[in-house]
């Protein structure tokens, strides 16, 4: 920088400010600057920055599955957003395991991100780890899933509850009168998509069985082990909600398995709408809602809870509404 000040008879200070994008600089002064950093081939140490700044210009991410597209396209919607105002991502699975989620987000507590992008593993018991990163000024929002009730922090959800209220409600208007559900873990998530079925199942009139509601998770071996069970009660079940569409995947595949056609014998209906999900043997019926603009939604509420230079904004939530996406699965087209 003293290189770049002296041949252009500016102050450090000036070009520091110009490299770091204050808002105090002129348009020409600035320009001339960019310049000679351009013709000189200048690159910012990120660590001395990081020190003067007291920021990293990163931001963490950890998601339960980086194999469901679900999650990565929540990424891209991260990435657009941060990416625009000169942060980098890095990027972490738990894998659905609580003990992992706790080793990446106290990684990136000991890498100093300036923010953290959370979609909570299964129920895990990291709320004291949570608090902790919230309370020491780093920005926390959490995705999709809506645990840990006791930590302060800004969410972008979509409404569950009517997650699995569209989904069954679409089932009993195709005819189907014995509906059963697999559910996903023990997230709060899952568990009012739960009850959402409930809820179009009463709504119907329609008296639920106990054995029509079968314990599974979010992976296709899930819903395949949660579609056997449901195929072994007589008389069988004519339609199935599955807590998401990994899950619903792997249900379809049972009925195969079983000799039974979907949607004749079985109807089936997901929720999140996969990537690909359209051009399945038989094209999975899902819910849907952006998953670009939760990540975008999500970037922005951090982005602004980074600049807010120690203001205590309050918590923010936002709820991105779910439609459904008839296709053949479940006999929709």
């Amino acid at each position: 920088m003293k290189r770049i000040a002296g041949e252009l008879g500016v102050s450090i200070t000036t070009v520091s400010k110009v490299l770091n994008n204050r808002d105090d600089i002129g348009h020409a002064t600035r320009a001339r600057v960019l310049a000679k950093v351009a013709e000189l081939g200048y690159q910012p140490n990120a660590v001395a920055r990081s020190l003067t700044l007291r920021r990293t210009h990163t931001i963490g991410i950890v998601i339960p599955d980086l194999m469901h597209s679900f999650f990565v396209e929540i990424v891209a919607g991260i990435e657009a957003a941060v990416s625009a105002r000169g942060y980098g991502l890095l990027l972490c699975s738990s894998n659905e395991d609580p003990v992992k989620e706790r080793q990446e987000l106290d990684m990136l507590r000991q890498r100093q991100v300036d923010g953290v992008v959370l979609g909570s593993a299964n129920a895990s018991g990291n709320t004291d780890l949570l608090q902790q990163i919230s309370t020491l000024g780093v920005g926390l929002v959490m995705i999709d899933r809506d645990d840990h009730p006791d930590v302060q922090c800004d969410r972008v959800v979509t409404d569950d509850h009517e997650v699995g209220r569209l989904a069954t409600a679409h089932l009993i208007s195709q005819g189907r009168k014995a509906v059963a559900h697999i559910t996903g873990t023990s997230v709060v998530h899952a568990r009012r998509r739960a009850d959402g079925y409930r809820a179009a199942l009463k709504a119907a009139g329609v008296k639920a069985r106990p054995e029509w509601i079968v314990r599974g998770g979010f992976k296709e071996a899930d819903g395949y082990r949660g579609m056997q069970k449901l195929l072994s009660i007589k008389p069988r079940v004519d339609a199935v909600f599955a807590a998401n569409d990994p899950a619903a995947i792997g249900a379809m595949k049972a009925v195969w398995d079983a000799r039974l056609h979907v949607p004749d014998d079985v109807a089936v209906i997901g929720a999140g709408d996969i990537a690909l999900g359209d051009l399945l043997l038989v094209p999975l019926s899902t819910v849907s809602w952006s998953r670009e603009e939760q990540g975008r939604a999500a970037a922005q509420l951090l982005l602004d809870r980074i600049d807010d230079n120690g203001k205590q904004l309050h918590p923010q939530r936002i709820v991105i509404p779910p439609r459904l996406v008839a296709r053949r699965s479940s006999g929709g087209k």
